[in-house]
């Protein structure tokens, strides 16, 4: 890590930065919002050290000695990954440190080995310049291809590369001294062009109040350390670094994706009353926590989490939940740099539903397609759309990984109240293809182990696709359990696309239709008594629960952070008056009138308005 450049004074926070002026043009960025929070703070940059490679060419003779720097090199990484691994096991959470097992994967890569060998011995090159050239190649046609999830993977061989170049130019002068970094103060924030996974390892949460970067997306492997460790966060603020200097007072909005430099007084007046007012009653809510989840008329409300790792399953005990309502399994199917076996699998089922003792765990089977690719897996059809196939749909292409977590999950089954959820399901056939994959799993178990007693799991299926959604009654006899997941199926009913920027203004949830639909399906289970979860995101959106107490939904499952706000909600009204507004809404024409009907009644229940608190909708 180079030194960082001498610190020039940095204006007072508020005070114009005077002669900057003429070369600081831009002072307020918006980009990618990663993890929520306001942090408001000094500047500290990280910069990596640029290593000059010598172009020298080697004897015949030196060939041997460079492979056997390259054999020290990896053993070295992979020891190094080895120890950062159990730190952010220790630290954050197991499926988190499962991001350094891809990483020893490429090490020990046989091709990439051979490869790096052969160029040696070929071209004559010291080993830094051939890994170091090989790694950037790798790292160009990763960064360009079509498909994201495998786009976010480059940042990966870039952080392995990174780790085994620096091994080698260590051992090569085992003798010169490294550069240290300033350990820094918890009021900083940490600004870098691009953070890699082995970074957050030695980022530790009380040595920054939150993360900024040019580079990286919300969806790749540093994103989803970050979540786990709760720092706030931006990335994606494009030219940031020609803005931003070591010192500089920053205002990050983890919420918005919005960061300023060196902002004026009212701005900063205006954050540190928002940051403290939210602190304030966040405070209040989370008093809150242990108190039963019941309208003022005695109504009780089943609040559950969804979760997909471990350590948002450690948050969700915090907020006294009832259970998970929704474990998304393909968490850690996609971050594995190969399909886990039936063991891995097995161990992470069996710890999740551990950490819920005498509680409900419900298991999601791996929704894969779309925009959830496992990037080991090559599926006949790339382009996948929304609209394409997915889940259910992949069976024939998926269906001895299907088994395979299948038997992982019936297994963990026995430590607990697990139940088991099948994802995108449109038909009666669905169900039925699912509960045979099911039936399969189970005797490939008994036939292995007929001494084995496993419990019969409660089946359920997602509702999402508007098909399945209108005839609930069909399946009732097929299913336990039924959760309605309102993300995917807002975006069927009002034809949009819920990613794209260009439809976005119609979608909705408070769509006349989706509203509609959501008390068809709840009124379609009432009368066959079945169990209904509402788990998308305006279960957890306070601004929908209201209604969705109206049409008779009693369980809501959603991420842990928003469990307060909804109790409040729910502790503050009674079941005739969630009724009256949920029959004004339906009566209602348009998305405006109905948005400004909810969001007036939860301004006049919480006594504040509570636009970028708990939405995410405009």
């Amino acid at each position: 890590m180079a030194k960082r450049p001498p610190k020039a004074p940095s204006p007072a926070p508020g005070a114009s930065s005077g002669g900057d002026d003429h070369r600081r043009r831009k002072t307020v960025f918006r980009g990618i919002p990663v993890v929520p929070g306001v942090a408001m703070g000094p500047a500290r940059l990280k910069f990596r050290r640029t290593h000059v490679l010598s172009d020298r060419t080697i004897s015949l003779e030196d060939v041997a000695r460079e492979n056997e720097r390259l054999t020290e090199a990896v053993r070295l990484s992979k020891e190094q990954l080895l120890e950062a691994r159990a730190k952010m096991a220790r630290e954050v959470g197991e499926l988190e440190a499962m991001i350094f097992d891809a990483h020893i994967a490429i090490l020990e890569d046989a091709k990439f080995l051979r490869t790096t060998r052969n160029l040696i011995e070929k071209d004559l090159k010291p080993v830094e310049v051939v890994v170091a050239g090989t790694f950037e190649g790798y790292y160009r046609a990763q960064s360009i291809v079509k498909d994201e999830h495998l786009r976010e993977r480059a940042a990966d061989l870039r952080d392995v590369g990174r780790r085994l170049l620096e091994n080698l130019l260590k051992l090569h002068k085992p003798d010169e001294e490294e550069d240290e970094e300033p350990t820094g103060s918890e009021e900083d924030i940490i600004f870098a062009r691009e953070l890699l996974p082995s970074d957050l390892v030695t980022l530790e949460r009380r040595n920054c109040q939150a993360v900024i970067t040019e580079l990286g997306s919300d969806r790749g492997h540093a994103a989803v350390m970050l979540r786990a460790m709760n720092v706030p966060s931006v990335m994606g603020l494009t030219d940031l670094s020609e803005n931003i200097e070591d010192g500089d007072y920053i205002i990050v909005d983890g919420a918005s994706g919005n960061v300023f430099i060196n902002p004026k007084k009212d701005i900063i007046d205006s954050y540190k009353k928002t940051r403290k007012d939210f602190e304030n009653y966040n405070s209040l809510l989370k008093s809150e926590v242990e108190l039963p989840t019941v309208t003022t008329d005695g109504h009780a409300i089943t609040l559950l989490a969804n979760v997909s790792k471990h350590s948002e399953i450690d948050l969700a005990k915090l907020y006294n939940i009832a259970g998970i309502g929704l474990y998304r399994s393909e968490f850690h199917l996609m971050i594995s740099n190969s399909y886990p076996d039936e063991e891995e699998q097995y161990w992470i089922y069996r710890e999740a539903v551990l950490k819920m003792p005498d509680k409900p765990v419900t298991i999601r089977t791996m929704d894969i397609g779309s925009d959830k690719k496992l990037p080991y897996v090559k599926l006949p059809d790339e382009d996948t759309h929304v609209l394409g196939r997915r889940s259910i749909r992949l069976v024939h292409e998926l269906e001895e990984y299907q088994l395979i977590q299948l038997r992982a999950i019936i297994r963990a089954s026995v430590h607990g109240k697990v139940r088991l959820m099948f994802p995108f399901i449109t038909t009666v056939e669905d169900v039925r293809t699912a509960k045979r994959l099911v039936r399969a799993a189970r005797r490939e178990l008994e036939i292995r182990d007929p001494k084995k007693v496993y419990p019969e799991m409660p089946i359920g299926m997602m509702v999402e696709v508007p098909a399945a959604a209108l005839s609930l009654d069909k399946f009732a006899r097929e299913v336990s359990f039924f959760s309605i997941g309102t993300n995917d199926l807002t975006q069927y009913v009002c034809a949009a696309d819920r990613n794209h920027p260009d439809v976005a203004p119609w979608f909705k949830g408070h769509n006349p239709g989706m509203l509609k639909l959501l008390k068809i399906c709840v009124d379609t289970v009432a009368q066959t008594n079945g169990d209904l979860t509402v788990c998308g995101e305006m279960a957890g959106d306070p601004f929908y629960t209201m209604f969705l107490l109206g049409i008779g939904v009693t369980k809501l499952s959603m991420s842990a952070p928003q469990v307060p706000l909804v109790k409040k909600i729910i502790r503050s009204v009674n079941i005739p008056g969630a009724q009256n507004l949920a029959q004004r809404a339906l009566n209602l024409t348009s998305t405006g009138q109905i948005r400004e009907l909810f969001a007036t009644t939860v301004k006049q229940i919480l006594g504040r308005d509570i636009d970028g608190w708990g939405r995410g909708e405009e």
